[in-house]
């Protein structure tokens, strides 16, 4: 299903920003004028000069200033306000596709906009990127144990200070993503889990290995938690041995709570 959207912008129900409208302030920022802008946006000198006076008294404050020189010469620029204008018309453009890839896809959490970003736009350094919400805090004299809840099944233990919790504003059922590096997560088998190596992690989570990649020193290992949730660890080409790697098999991946790291919208 190809959808498309339109954003159109009124002020007291009257329009004031469309798409040709914004191509038109695009044109005339390129072209340093508003003649030269309307033939490049494909309208007429007229059209063109009405919807910049339209908008400029819509909106109380210029969007474009010109000097005078008849249809065929003089000059235009954008204000502040006027570029500022198409900029955050590109932002809604940008935040609509998200939302009509979201409804494409049913793994996509609709009702929350963090979570959309976290899957279509928010790019990191970090391998591991996760969305949950925050399922409870436990708070210590220098530090916060927060709990991230990624499915019914799957919760994260992430150790923040205080500060950290006061200044990203967290509490209870709050959307969080959950960022952790490759190097920072190790994995275990469930037989050796029981020798000890499970007591030095916080946190454990198991799941299926879907593949392995290997290189002279490192091997990254993908493993599966659900048909949506992978975890990517980057482990000593020894722990392949070690454990035997091989895909297919079960497999903890374990990381410290004080590996991962919060972000949220405020």
């Amino acid at each position: 299903m190809n959808l498309t959207a339109i954003s159109t912008l009124l002020i007291e129900n009257k329009i004031f920003a469309n798409p040709r409208r914004i191509a038109l302030l695009n044109a005339i920022h390129q072209t340093g004028s508003i003649s030269k802008g309307a033939k490049l946006a494909g309208i007429s000198y007229k059209a063109a000069f009405d919807a910049v006076k339209d908008m400029n008294i819509l909106a109380g404050s210029a969007l474009v200033t010109s000097e005078k020189g008849g249809k065929g010469g003089g000059g235009a620029e954008l204000t502040r306000f006027g570029l500022r204008l198409v900029q955050m018309y590109e932002l809604l453009n940008q935040i609509q596709d998200m939302g009509l890839k979201a409804l494409n896809d049913e793994s996509a959490p609709l009702d929350s906009l963090l979570g959309v970003m976290s899957r279509f736009s928010l790019q990191t350094s970090a391998r591991n990127q996760f969305f949950g919400h925050i399922s409870s805090i436990e708070h210590h004299s220098l530090h916060d144990r927060v709990t991230i809840t990624l499915t019914d099944t799957h919760n994260i233990s992430a150790t923040i200070t205080h500060g950290s919790t006061v200044k990203l504003q967290l509490e209870k059922n709050k959307d969080v993503v959950a960022l952790i590096k490759g190097p920072a997560i190790t994995v275990c088998s469930e037989e050796n889990m029981i020798h000890g190596k499970r007591d030095r992690f916080d946190n454990q989570l198991l799941g299926t290995i879907t593949s392995i990649q290997q290189d002279m020193k490192s091997t990254e290992v993908t493993i599966a938690l659900n048909n949506d949730i992978t975890v990517c660890a980057l482990v000593d080409n020894q722990d392949l041995i070690e454990e035997n790697l091989r895909v297919g098999m079960s497999i903890y991946a374990l990381f410290k709570s004080n590996q991962v790291t919060i972000a949220t919208m405020c």
